[in-house]
């Protein structure tokens, strides 16, 4: 288990975790957003969290490498281009031309 630290409100039933703001490693990190972002806003304090943490470092991707398509000339994310249902490289703005075009041939 490893002890997180953010944001918590109370909501009128129970106190409330503002996950929109993220977590932080030490409270005094927590406090000092606390301070600097939002001292403005009363009734926020820093609250503990147990997380259940599997994965020892924090995933990265291994692969940052940009796909330019052929056909717009853009690079994009892997993620954004289909390499597995075509000949070629085609990204996800193109993908429906390509495939209107593949009809008619």
């Amino acid at each position: 288990m490893k002890t997180v630290y953010g944001l918590m409100i109370n909501s009128g039933d129970a106190d409330e975790m503002l996950w929109d703001h993220g977590v932080w490693e030490t409270e005094e990190a927590a406090n000092s957003y606390i301070e600097s972002e939002m001292s403005h806003i009363s009734g926020v304090w820093v609250g503990e969290l147990k997380v259940n943490d599997s994965i020892p470092e924090a995933a990265e991707y291994q692969d940052d490498e940009m796909v330019e398509c052929p056909l717009c000339g853009i690079e994009y994310n892997r993620e954004d281009v289909n390499t597995d249902d075509y000949d070629e490289v085609v990204c996800i703005n193109c993908e429906p031309g390509y495939k209107e075009n593949m009809n008619i041939a």
